[in-house]
């Protein structure tokens, strides 16, 4: 029983040092292609990573192609009033919830006061 307990152990370790070297490797080989890739997001899109980007980038003004704009902007506009409706829709959810979770807490503390006639029987 004890030579299997040891051997278990061994294995364990073992286990757990090749994982760790062949993730090392891993990690090693392909750790320049992730740091290069989101160092090129991070230029293109800077608040991305940070999660402060909401609403999509605003088409540029130019003086050519003025229809071509026009859509541009059309879609950006559609874009942020869909990302605002989205949020107030979540806003009027989450309000819903807390009220729903305050009305429950109130339930549960009524529920947890025990009777005065219970405790006077005692």
């Amino acid at each position: 029983m004890a030579d299997q307990k040891g051997d278990f152990i061994a294995g364990v370790v073992t286990g757990a040092v090749l994982g760790g070297m062949i993730g090392g490797v891993i990690g090693f080989v392909l750790a320049p292609r992730l740091s290069k890739g989101s160092a090129e997001g991070q230029r293109r899109d800077p608040d991305r990573l940070n999660g402060t980007s909401a609403t999509p980038e605003r088409p540029r003004l130019s003086a050519s192609g003025e229809s071509a704009m026009s859509s541009d902007w059309k879609k950006w506009e559609n874009e942020a009033e869909r990302i605002a409706q989205a949020r107030r829709t979540l806003e009027a959810k989450i309000a819903e919830l807390n009220e729903a979770i305050q009305a429950t807490r109130a339930q549960l503390l009524v529920k947890e006061v025990p009777a005065p006639a219970a405790e006077e029987n005692s």
